[in-house]
């Protein structure tokens, strides 16, 4: 019997590594025909019909000055804001996709310790009206505006840029410093 044993064992051991074999060829045969069948036709082109071209981009045109005040006064609002409570993913989130990515919350926080250091208080701009101190511009779809707040004795200047996104123009850009404001200018005394 344990010679039987033996010999079962062999042919058992024996099927199994032919089973095997004849796995591993049959998987070979099945990834040649998969990649023949996956080869492109060629087929002769005759009376080609070009492909449609792409639309030709839409031009933005300058919003209404109503408008880019809006833009402008809601842009430096929202940065005040985030100043104020230390909290700028708001300003993030009204941002472009591109600002959103290229200017996360910790990214903004940075750029404006000076702002928050120094308590600059953005809040007046409320009352003021920017005043634009180059035209307004599009380039590359995008809309860049530049001017100032005439706020006293620091005027907060402004380089903003915005970017449609879903038909609205969101913040792109923001640059946002302060100067001292120029000296006003003071009116003779009536003489007598």
């Amino acid at each position: 019997m344990s010679n039987a044993k033996a010999i079962l064992g062999r042919n058992t051991n024996q099927r199994r590594k032919e089973i095997a074999a004849c796995l591993a060829l049959a998987a070979v045969l099945t990834a040649q025909a998969a990649q023949a069948s996956h080869k492109p036709a060629k087929v002769p082109v005759q009376n080609a019909v070009p492909a449609p071209t792409a639309p030709a981009p839409v031009q933005q045109q300058l919003p209404s000055p109503e408008v880019m005040v809006i833009l402008i006064r809601s842009s430096i609002i929202a940065l005040g804001q985030a100043n104020t409570t230390n909290n700028y993913s708001v300003l993030n989130q009204l941002g472009s996709p591109n600002f959103r990515v290229s200017n996360p919350p910790q990214r903004l926080m940075a750029l404006f310790q000076s702002f928050r250091t120094n308590n600059i208080d953005l809040s007046p701009v409320v009352y003021l009206n920017p005043q634009l101190t180059s035209q307004p511009s599009i380039s590359n779809g995008k809309l860049h505006l530049v001017g100032l707040f005439p706020s006293n004795p620091l005027q907060v200047n402004f380089d903003l840029t915005y970017e449609p996104d879903q038909g609205i123009w969101k913040l792109a850009g923001l640059g946002v410093n302060l100067t001292q404001a120029p000296p006003v200018a003071q009116s003779a005394a009536p003489q007598r």
